[in-house]
């Protein structure tokens, strides 16, 4: 059994460690147990191991501190993958992909920016091939809430086919994790796997 301590570490650290030590264990199989110290690392940790195929647990061993246990299958050599391929982001996706990281547009006055930025949420909407994901951090996390006016057209371009993914971190640093509209919550690992493997990429 590999025991990784990952307490203190921001993410996407305890899910690059984990990923790292689950490639290790392929060849033979075995149990991986990840401490971390926050409730989004366990659920980082979860999609990681799910995306993946592993069996996973959580368990709360104090407040603060959290223990994952991954259980990796033995499998064979030619399918053990480096931990560069080891991605739920597939390398040959391509396509457009949206970055949005703040909740208005441009610089200037922030009322006309919500304007623009709903404006612009709507466009994509319309575009004859949808983007293949809009991705939001910092601040941009606050358009996907209930209640925000964008929700109809991010529903809408889910509904096509786009991924809508929100940084964990910072939904949780904002407080409205129990609060988003739409899409999934996912890590900064998913994020910048994203966009280093799409075909082109718009940041807002």
């Amino acid at each position: 059994m590999k025991i990784i301590d990952a307490m203190g570490k921001a993410c996407p650290v305890p899910v690059v460690l984990a990923k790292k030590a689950a490639a290790e264990l392929a060849s033979e199989g075995g149990e991986l147990q990840v401490l971390v110290d926050n409730q989004p690392a366990c659920e980082n940790l979860r999609n990681m191991a799910e995306g993946n195929g592993y069996a996973v647990m959580e368990e709360k061993i104090e407040p603060g501190r959290y223990r994952v246990t991954i259980t990796v299958p033995v499998q064979e050599q030619a399918q053990v993958q480096s931990v560069t391929e080891q991605t739920p982001v597939k390398r040959e996706e391509s396509g457009l992909v949206v970055v949005i990281s703040k909740d208005s547009m441009g610089q200037g006055s922030e009322e006309l920016g919500k304007i623009l930025i709903k404006g612009f949420l709507f466009s994509l909407t319309q575009l004859k091939n949808p983007p293949k994901a809009v991705l939001f951090f910092n601040s941009g996390v606050l358009l996907t809430v209930e209640g925000c006016n964008t929700l109809d057209d991010l529903r809408e371009l889910e509904q096509a086919g786009t991924q809508i993914e929100i940084c964990g971190t910072c939904a949780d640093y904002y407080s409205v994790k129990d609060s988003i509209g739409v899409g999934k919550i996912v890590n900064m690992m998913t994020i910048t796997e994203r966009m280093a493997y799409a075909g082109s990429v718009i940041n807002i």
